[in-house]
């Protein structure tokens, strides 16, 4: 795709769903500015009540410190509220400006973008910029357009599943083939997981089985997520977290997520839960903590109480960005 030019905030404000691969809602979405070019887009869950705001200000600034290049901010806050010229968020707006002007990254500008209007946060009143401006100069700006003649659909729906229209006794066939959770049974699990992974087929109804079967064991089910984005040498928290140096090879990561699809087809409800989790927790490597957060309810709808969904659940709506996708380098780049 050419480069694109950016003449104005509408631009930005147009660009901003196309990074993020959705419309974000509730959110503090941040942009870094890199010499001559836009640099990493971060969202995380707008803060939910006035206190802690110095807290907020400061995870906000240590994500972004991981643009290494970064030398100014972009921010755009995103509000279900109606709001003219008040500055909701103040004491966390004023607490981010403090911390990233210590960070050396100060913030350059930002806006509000509520359900009917758009308009500049930071204006004081006397600037001529703090008018509520009409949401249309994003649908049609420049880059909004190019974007999408591109290719680019952020307008991703909502996850669904058919239910569950197998044969009788599927139940007890993957009930039969869940491992024993011994050396062998996880590698052997492993090894199957790979050949599937690395295959050009989709998998045959035997092995969909046992594949859900082996997703169905706590420890194999953390193995086969391990085996989707690392060599198998990284420890389990940096795989949960997408730390400790992690670089996804997208390629595969987009494979296993298309295989899961299919387990969860050849699921009976009740065994679609890991699956549902792990696709869930594919988006949060992607930088999509919403798209993520949809999964973990199907999940937890599947199985109440799954305590995988509920972990990684609480750790989205606390506004955790997985490493991998804080890092330009190894940050998931959506195909246009």
């Amino acid at each position: 795709m050419k480069e694109l030019r950016v003449s104005g905030p509408a631009d930005i404000l147009g660009f901003i769903p196309h990074a993020l691969g959705f419309a974000p809602a509730r959110s503090f979405v941040f942009i870094t500015l890199q010499p001559g070019r836009l640099g990493a887009t971060l969202r995380i869950d707008a803060p939910t009540s006035a206190t802690a705001p110095l807290d907020y200000a400061q995870r906000v600034a240590t994500y972004l410190a991981a643009d290494e290049n970064a030398t100014g901010v972009l921010l755009a806050v995103y509000t279900d509220a109606e709001t003219t010229n008040d500055r909701p968020f103040h004491a966390h707006v004023e607490a981010i400006i403090g911390e990233l002007e210590l960070a050396g990254m100060p913030l350059r500008d930002a806006w509000i973008i509520t359900p009917t209007h758009w308009r500049n946060l930071l204006c004081d009143g006397d600037c001529g910029e703090c008018e509520p401006q009409p949401l249309a100069m994003i649908t049609d700006s420049h880059v909004n357009a190019a974007l999408v003649f591109e290719g680019s659909n952020y307008q991703t729906p909502a996850p669904e599943f058919a239910p569950f229209t197998g044969a009788t006794g599927t139940e007890d066939r993957i009930l039969a083939a869940v491992p024993s959770g011994t050396a062998e049974s996880v590698a052997a699990a492993r090894a199957l997981w790979c050949l599937a992974l690395e295959g050009s087929e989709s998998p045959d109804e035997a092995t969909a089985l046992t594949l859900v079967a082996n997703f169905q064991h706590v420890f194999v089910r953390d193995m086969l997520a391990c085996d989707i984005v690392s060599d198998g040498t990284a420890s389990p928290a940096d795989v949960v977290l997408g730390t400790g140096g992690i670089a996804p090879d997208w390629n595969r990561v987009a494979k296993a997520e298309k295989i899961m699809r299919e387990l969860i087809d050849a699921a009976p409800a009740g065994y679609r839960a890991p699956l549902q989790t792990l696709i869930g927790w594919i988006h949060f490597y992607r930088g999509t903590a919403s798209a993520a957060l949809q999964y973990y309810e199907l999940a937890l709808e599947d199985t109440p109480g799954y305590r995988l969904a509920e972990l990684l659940s609480e750790m989205a709506r606390r506004g955790a960005v997985a490493g991998v996708a804080q890092n330009p380098a190894t940050a998931y780049r959506r195909k246009r």
